[in-house]
């Protein structure tokens, strides 16, 4: 099967110097890299790399992944984040899990048997493995980790799950739908390393707020929009 490679960027001018050199464009089918107007130099390095750029129109991560996903000419998405947390050797490991066997998605596991993340605080350690332990409990699953967002999918069954979320409740809504329709779904256990470039913009107690409303909302109206 053929795979599209989603990198979202905003100003990610560091990662696309560090990281993305990194990658063999041999791996996949397709490399897509959809920017929300960079101002330091990203969407330039992207085009010198070789990678197919195209413009946001929205705002947000949420927005970012769908407006790629209909650029995307492949069977099957990869999310890659070229911010230093997702290590880009894994990207032949996911493709190759996804075409040997009939998965609807296959993601990194920052938490399972073999897995790590370097990045996480004390703070953000706790509340990942809160909700990924929600999660399983409310919708019937057996994540290891529900909100790391690099993960192979199939593209049409991204286009039927109809995310609405954006950022982290992006990938813990993609958990959630997933289960909601007994998805098949593989997880390869895995290292996160530290971000490199800015310092993440994420705050726990508004992200820890949200990620426990989108459970709630999931739970009570138990449908697929």
């Amino acid at each position: 099967m053929t795979t599209s490679v989603i990198i979202p960027t905003k100003n990610e001018i560091t990662g696309m110097k560090e990281i993305v050199p990194q990658v063999n464009l041999e791996w996949a089918d397709e490399w897509i890299v959809v920017d929300g107007n960079s101002t330091d130099g990203t969407i330039e390095e992207a085009k010198k790399l070789g990678l197919t750029v195209i413009q946001q129109k929205g705002d947000g991560l949420g927005d970012a992944y769908r407006e790629a996903v209909k650029h995307a000419t492949c069977e099957n998405i990869l999310f890659f984040s070229p911010d230093g947390n997702a290590p880009p050797e894994y990207i032949p490991k996911l493709i190759n899990k996804m075409n040997e066997g009939d998965y609807d998605i296959v993601q990194i596991s920052r938490f399972g048997k073999n897995g790590k993340s370097e990045d996480d605080t004390a703070v953000t350690a706790f509340g990942n493995r809160m909700f990924t332990f929600l999660v399983n409990s409310f919708f019937g699953g057996k994540l290891t980790d529900a909100l790391f967002g690099f993960k192979i999918i199939k593209k049409k069954v991204f286009q039927e799950i109809n995310l609405d979320g954006q950022f982290l409740t992006l990938e813990q809504q993609m958990s959630i739908k997933s289960m909601k329709l007994n998805l098949k779904i593989a997880e390869i256990d895995g290292t996160e390393p530290k971000r490199v470039g800015d310092e993440a913009k994420m705050k726990p107690l508004t992200t820890g707020k949200q990620l426990s409303s989108q459970i709630i909302k999931e739970f009570i109206f138990w449908k697929i929009k």
